[in-house]
């Protein structure tokens, strides 16, 4: 079928690697079998290249390559049409056989329906994807606000003055500007809270929980030293989410249905869990959050640097997948508490992948493929800025070597940056992060990731060489058989 028409959706969770990576593969796949695609991706830009009614229409198979699902209002589109659903993280592994016998794969969409399968449960439900939601509209805040943090900061190191807001005295610029940031730090949580219920629950979910989560981390209306922080956004959220999800399926009749998603489910959820959160859930979460907080900060040192690894082996395992999600969102989460030497992990660790795989091509370009020594460049240039996702088509030519390799070294550099207590102040640019302020001390932080960058390639090279010599042997024992027989 060489004239086959497809239109496919692309998002991931963070909306910076995964999303565009896919989008350009399907669309070169389909280019080389000679198929006519548009690919709309959903990335931390906003929506690109937006499909038409027309392409939609006409299009023979819609693929959905989805980290952060997507809602009900946008699946509408593709009602009744054949659609094929994967993880965004599966369809850069599968792209090579995503085309073939997609008739069997296909399923008729019913927008009604959340799940097309069993088999694709996880592209939208799960707690994990709803935090990822979450995540993904607290990043701008937080990345926005620690630049202008870092900024202000830079103004006041070059002897600009520094002077607050009081009255009768006008505040100076470097104090606007970090003021300015703040905002973005102060409202990080409510937004985190307020999208993972948006996941569940869709738009009546979203006031109430910004509005509760907000609630539930200020600490003079609630009275506690310490706000409930990200674990009052996660069950706060996801409270509200579920809530709200079965609340939508009452029946109220024809006069009261049409003001139920925007006056009776807002109004009614607010007032529940705005009472249950300030007379129990805000106080008990904080209890719990300031706890968690005394215990990160006094931590031996021994368990610090056990914690330190497993957190580098987890950014570096899986390289934008569930485990290093998983291990991103706890040092992401803890910025908001002004906890920041687990995020320096992730500033550290998150480079090596990309970057070492392309110098190992450098050192040894007889251990990679023509392919792969060709893509080196944009592994490296594109790791610099924090996306592990060029290391991936490196780890799925060789996955046991890459693998072991990144881990191993991703464990050991994350427990050297934790004991010289490098610390990332707001997601940023990556290897240029300490030259605005957001990665301190600086000189730890490039000294932690040049020893992270040298143990990985040593070894990747190291594995890979003896994985590649076991390899061969093997073959040369399967022709030997061959000719015996």
């Amino acid at each position: 079928m060489a004239n086959m028409k497809i239109v496919a959706v692309t998002n991931c969770p963070a909306g910076i690697a995964h999303t565009y990576m896919v989008a350009e593969a399907i669309e070169e796949k389909a280019k080389s079998l000679g198929y006519e695609a548009h690919v709309e991706t959903q990335g931390a830009s906003g929506v690109e290249n937006k499909l038409t009614p027309d392409q939609i229409a006409t299009a023979d198979y819609v693929i959905l390559a989805l980290g952060k699902g997507m809602t009900d209002e946008d699946k509408q589109r593709f009602n009744g049409k054949k659609v094929v659903e994967l993880p965004v993280s599966e369809a850069l592994k599968e792209i090579d056989t995503l085309f073939d016998n997609i008739d069997d794969k296909a399923r008729v969409f019913e927008a009604s329906k959340v799940k097309l399968g069993s088999e694709q449960d996880a592209v939208t439900d799960g707690v994990m994807s709803y935090l990822m939601a979450g995540v993904s509209a607290a990043l701008p805040f937080v990345i926005g606000g620690g630049l202008l943090i870092a900024i202000g900061s830079m103004m006041v190191q070059f002897g600009m003055p520094n002077t607050a807001l009081a009255k009768g005295v006008q505040p100076s610029l470097a104090w606007v500007i970090t003021s300015i940031g703040n905002l973005g730090f102060q409202f990080m949580i409510p937004i985190m809270g307020a999208y993972i219920a948006f996941a569940i629950g869709d738009k009546p979910a979203f006031a109430p929980a910004f509005l509760v989560t907000f609630l539930a981390n200020d600490t003079d209306l609630l009275g506690t030293k310490s706000g409930a922080g990200f674990l009052g956004a996660i069950v706060v959220g996801l409270s509200i989410g579920y809530f709200v999800k079965y609340f939508k399926k009452v029946k109220l009749g024809k006069n009261f249905q049409s003001i139920l998603g925007f006056m009776i489910i807002p109004f009614v959820t607010l007032l529940v869990f705005g009472l249950l959160t300030y007379y129990l859930l805000g106080p008990f979460m904080g209890w719990l959050m300031s706890i968690l907080l005394a215990f990160l900060k006094n931590i031996p040192t021994s368990m610090k640097l056990g914690g330190g690894f497993l957190v580098g082996c987890m950014l570096a395992f899986d390289m934008g997948g569930p485990i290093n999600k998983t291990a991103w969102f706890f040092s992401f989460s803890l910025l908001s508490s002004g906890v920041y030497n687990w995020y320096g992990i992730v500033g550290v660790v998150t480079l090596l992948p990309p970057m070492a795989a392309a110098i190992a091509t450098w050192i040894r370009p007889s251990l990679f493929s023509k392919q792969e020594r060709a893509a080196s460049w944009s592994s490296f240039l594109v790791g610099m800025t924090v996306a592990t996702e060029p290391a991936i088509p490196y780890a799925l030519a060789a996955p046991l070597p890459m693998i072991a390799a990144n881990t191993l070294a991703g464990g050991i550099t994350g427990a050297i940056t934790i004991m010289l207590n490098v610390q990332r102040m707001a997601p940023g640019i990556g290897i240029f992060d300490p030259l605005i302020g957001l990665e301190k001390p600086w000189y730890w932080f490039y000294l932690s990731l040049a020893i992270g960058l040298f143990l990985n390639v040593f070894f990747i090279i190291t594995f890979k060489s003896a994985w590649l010599k076991r390899r061969e042997k093997k073959e040369q024992e399967k022709l030997a058989q061959v000719e015996d027989k």
